[in-house]
C-alpha cells in the first residue's frame, strides 16, 4: 500500500522530536494492525487491553521489508508521566478503534473510514468548520447536511505530529463503526466516495508518502475537504412554480450557485411624481435625453407634464441631437454653400415647430412628394448649377451667368455678354403621362421679366467669349471655366467682378473645384492642373488620362478625377503622382464624387450604372442602377446620406448612401438631357438641355418650412 520514497536514505533524514501524542496516521497502521497498540492510559481496565503482537513488518506488496521492534513502536506514544490529552475526540476513537478486531492481510486492502452516516445508520446533519490553525482550534456547529462521521474524519485526519495536544470538546461525537466503504487496489490510494446525489469523478493518484510525515493524514483531509467545498457550491436549482405549473407557464428557475432572498411582492412601492420633487431645471434636463416620440408621449400625462416637455429648452436639445450629428458631417468642399437646414438659433424659437417640419420634409423625400419650380430666362443650354438658401447661379452655353432669388425664383442678375443668334424658343416641356416615374404635385414657372446684361461695365473684355461650362462659389469668390480654354476668378462682394484670368489648358475647362489653398482644374485636353488660390500661379499639371478630364473633386491633399477613358485617378498634391486608380466596366466616365471623408468615391458615365468605390481598398463596394442613359452628374449629400444623379435619359434619381436603394425617381421633367443636378436638405436643382433649370422642392408649401433655413 506504501512504499518509501525513492532516492531517499535514513542518512539524509534529520533526527525528528519525539511527540507526546499519537497522530492519526499511527491510530490507523496500529487499527491495520501494521503497529504493536500504544499504551492505555492509566486507570484503563485490562479487559479493554489488546493483546501484544508480534514485531510486524510492512510493505511486502512494494517489495520493501522493515521490522519493527514493539519498542520503537511504543515510544512515539509515551506520556512522560502525565496524563495524555486527546485532540478533539481521538482518545475516544483511539479506545473504540482498539476495541475492534484484528484486520486480515486480505481485508487491509479495505478502507477504514466510513462516510455520509451515523453510527445508527442515518444521514446526519452536523458539519465542524475549523477556524485558522492556533494554539488551539476553535470548533464550531453548522447546520449544513453532513454527517457526524464525516465531521470526525475530517478532525482525526487533520491531526498528525506536529500538532499539539488539545482539550478535547463537548461538541465532538465518537467515530462510527467501519463498514468498509474505501477500498484500497494495486498499491494506489483512492479518491474518497462521493456524498450520495453528487457524481463527482476524481482521479486516482498514486503518492509516494511517508508513515513517519503525517502525508497519508494530510492527503485524505485534502481530499476531504475538497469534497465538501464542491459540495458547498452545489445547489439544485428548485423551480417556483404557480398555480399554472402543468402550462411550464410562469415557471421561474433560480440559479443554484447565487444565494438570493425572496422578493417580497407585499412591501408597499413609493410612486411619486419626479416634477413635484425636483426642481424643474433638473426636469427639464432629464427630458432633453428623450427622443422625439418619447417626449411627444410624455406631454400627454398630465398638464404639468405637458408644460415641461412642451418647454423650447427640452426641444431645442432633442431637435438638435437628431438632426444635427448628421448635418455636422456635411464638411463639403469650400463653395458648396448649402445650408443644412438647423434653423436660426434665438430666444423665440419653436423648436417643436421646426422638429415637424423636419419629418414632415423627411417624409415627402420618402414618397417623392415634390413640387416643379422652373426657372426660364437662359437661351441655350444650362451646363451648370450651384445654389445656397438665398441664391441660385447657373451658367449657360449662350456664354452668361444667371444669379435667381432662391425664394422668389427672379432672375435678378447677369453675368457676361449672350451670344450671337441667343434667343431661341424655349421647346415645350412634355405632357404629364402616366409613367414609372413620380410627377410633382404642382408646377411653378419664375416670372417672365428681362434682365439685361451689362454692356459698359469696363472689365467687359474679362468675360468668358465661350460656353460656361462649370462653376463653384464660396462667400468670397467664384471661380467659372469655359469652353474658352480659360478660367475667371469673381470677386462676389464686390458684386462679382471678375479678377483674374487663368490660362493653361488647350481645350475647353470641364470642371473645376476649390478649397482654401488650391484651384483644382480639368479639361479636355486629358490633364489636371493645379493652381494657387491666392496668386493663380500654376503649382502642378497632372498628366495621365489617355481621354478628356469630365470631373475632377478635392478634398484635403487628395484629388480624385474622372475621364473618358473609364478610369477614375486618385492623385497626391505633394508628389503629383497617381497613387490609385478605379476603373469603369466597359465605357468612360463623365462625373465623379468624394465624400468628405475621403473613405468613398462615386462614379458614373457610358455604362449607365453609378459605381462606389472604396478609397482605402480600391474594391468596389456596390453599383446603383436604374438609370437608362448615361449618367451624367453625381452628387453627394452627405448629411443626408443621400446620391442624386442626372442622366441623358432625362430623368433624375436619389439613392440611399447606405444601402443602395433608390429612393427617388423623376423622370421626364424637362424635355431634354439633364446635364447637372444638386441637392441639400430641402430640394434638388438640375439643369437640362432644354435652357431651363427645373426646382424639385420637397418643401414647398410646407408648414414651418421657413423657419429651418440658417
Amino acid at each position: 500500500m506504501f512504499s518509501r520514497r525513492r532516492g531517499a536514505t535514513s542518512s539524509d533524514k534529520k533526527p525528528r522530536k519525539e511527540k507526546p501524542t499519537a497522530g492519526a496516521h499511527e491510530l490507523f497502521l496500529e487499527y491495520e494492525g501494521f503497529l504493536a497498540p500504544s499504551k492505555p492510559p492509566p486507570g484503563t481496565p485490562s479487559a479493554l487491553l489488546p493483546t501484544p503482537s508480534t514485531p510486524l513488518t510492512y510493505g511486502e506488496h512494494s517489495g520493501h521489508r522493515l521490522e519493527l521492534s514493539e519498542d520503537t513502536l511504543r515510544s512515539s506514544t509515551a506520556s512522560h508521566g502525565k496524563p495524555r490529552k486527546s485532540f478533539s475526540g481521538v482518545g475516544d476513537a483511539n479506545d473504540e478503534l482498539r476495541s475492534q478486531p484484528k484486520r486480515t492481510p486480505s481485508q487491509r486492502t479495505k478502507s477504514f473510514l466510513s462516510f455520509g452516516k451515523t453510527a445508527y445508520g442515518e444521514p446526519s446533519h452536523n458539519i465542524h468548520n475549523f477556524s485558522r490553525p492556533g494554539p488551539n482550534y476553535i470548533v464550531e456547529k453548522e447546520a449544513l447536511a453532513q454527517s457526524k462521521t464525516s465531521g470526525w474524519l475530517r478532525r482525526c485526519m487533520s491531526t498528525s505530529l506536529k500538532h499539539r495536544p488539545s482539550t478535547p470538546s463537548s461538541s465532538m461525537t465518537s467515530p462510527p463503526p467501519y463498514d468498509g466503504s474505501l477500498v484500497f487496489e494495486d498499491g494506489d490510494f483512492t479518491a474518497l466516495p462521493a456524498m450520495p446525489g453528487c457524481a463527482i469523478e476524481l482521479e486516482p493518484s498514486k503518492p509516494s508518502l511517508n508513515l513517519a510525515s503525517g502525508a497519508a493524514a494530510r492527503a485524505a483531509a485534502a481530499a476531504q475537504n475538497e469534497i465538501l467545498d464542491s459540495m458547498r457550491n452545489i445547489t439544485l436549482a428548485e423551480p417556483h412554480l404557480t398555480r399554472d405549473s402543468e402550462s411550464g407557464v410562469g415557471i421561474e428557475v433560480r440559479d443554484g450557485g447565487e444565494t438570493m432572498a425572496e422578493f417580497d411582492f407585499d412591501i408597499p412601492v413609493v410612486r411619486q411624481d419626479p416634477l413635484s420633487a425636483l426642481p424643474q431645471e433638473l426636469v427639464g434636463h432629464i427630458l432633453s435625453y428623450l427622443d422625439a416620440s418619447s417626449l411627444l408621449n410624455a406631454e400627454l400625462v398630465s398638464h404639468d407634464w405637458h408644460q415641461s416637455a412642451s418647454s423650447r429648452h427640452v426641444w431645442k436639445d432633442v431637435f438638435h441631437s437628431e438632426f444635427q450629428d448628421i448635418s455636422q458631417r456635411n464638411t463639403t468642399m469650400a463653395g458648396n454653400g448649402r445650408g443644412p437646414g438647423l434653423g436660426k438659433v434665438f430666444s423665440c424659437q419653436e423648436w417643436k415647430s421646426m422638429w415637424r417640419a423636419r419629418k414632415a420634409l423627411q417624409q415627402r423625400w420618402n414618397d417623392g412628394y415634390a413640387a416643379a419650380i422652373y426657372l426660364e430666362g437662359h437661351t441655350d443650354s444650362v451646363y451648370c448649377v450651384q445654389f445656397d438658401e438665398d441664391k441660385i447661379l447657373t451658367g449657360s452655353r449662350d456664354r452668361t451667368i444667371r444669379i435667381w432669388d432662391a425664394r422668389t425664383y427672379e432672375c435678378i442678375k447677369v453675368l457676361g455678354v449672350p451670344s450671337r443668334g441667343a434667343g431661341s424658343a424655349v421647346p415645350p416641356l412634355p405632357a404629364d403621362v402616366a409613367d414609372r416615374g413620380q410627377r410633382p404635385f404642382a408646377k411653378v414657372f419664375s416670372s417672365q421679366s428681362i434682365v439685361e446684361p451689362e454692356r459698359t461695365a469696363p472689365w467687359l473684355f474679362m468675360y468668358h467669349n465661350g460656353s460656361i461650362l462649370c462653376l463653384q462659389y464660396d462667400d468670397k469668390i467664384m471661380i467659372t471655366g469655359s469652353s474658352d480654354c480659360t478660367l475667371i476668378i469673381w470677386d462676389i462682394k464686390a458684386g462679382y467682378r471678375p479678377m483674374r484670368r487663368l490660362r493653361e489648358h488647350t481645350a475647353g475647362v470641364l470642371d473645376v473645384c476649390f478649397d482654401e489653398k488650391h484651384i483644382v482644374s480639368c479639361s479636355k485636353d486629358a490633364t489636371v492642373c493645379l493652381w494657387d488660390r491666392s496668386t493663380g500661379e500654376l503649382m502642378k499639371k497632372l498628366s495621365g488620362h489617355r481621354g478628356p478630364v469630365n470631373a475632377v473633386q478635392l478634398r484635403g491633399n487628395l484629388v480624385v478625377s474622372a475621364s473618358g477613358d473609364g478610369i477614375a485617378k486618385l492623385w497626391n498634391l505633394t508628389s503629383g503622382l497617381c497613387i490609385k486608380e478605379f476603373p469603369s466596366k466597359d465605357r468612360g466616365m463623365a462625373c465623379v464624387e468624394f465624400s468628405p471623408d475621403s473613405r468613398t468615391i462615386l462614379a458614373g458615365g457610358n455604362d449607365q450604372v453609378i459605381y462606389q468605390f472604396d478609397t482605402s481598398t480600391g474594391e468596389l463596394v456596390r453599383e446603383m442602377k436604374g438609370h437608362e442613359g448615361l449618367v451624367r452628374s453625381l452628387h453627394l449629400d452627405s448629411a443626408s446620406g443621400r446620391v442624386v444623379s442626372g442622366s441623358y435619359d432625362t430623368s433624375v434619381k436619389a439613392y440611399d448612401m447606405r444601402s443602395g436603394e433608390m429612393i427617388v425617381n423623376f423622370t421626364k421633367w424637362t424635355s431634354s438631357w439633364i446635364l447637372s443636378a444638386k441637392a441639400d436638405y430641402r430640394r434638388i436643382i438640375a439643369t437640362s438641355q432644354d435652357s431651363r433649370a427645373v426646382i424639385m422642392d420637397f418643401g414647398y408649401r410646407l408648414p414651418g418650412i421657413e423657419s429651418l433655413e440658417a
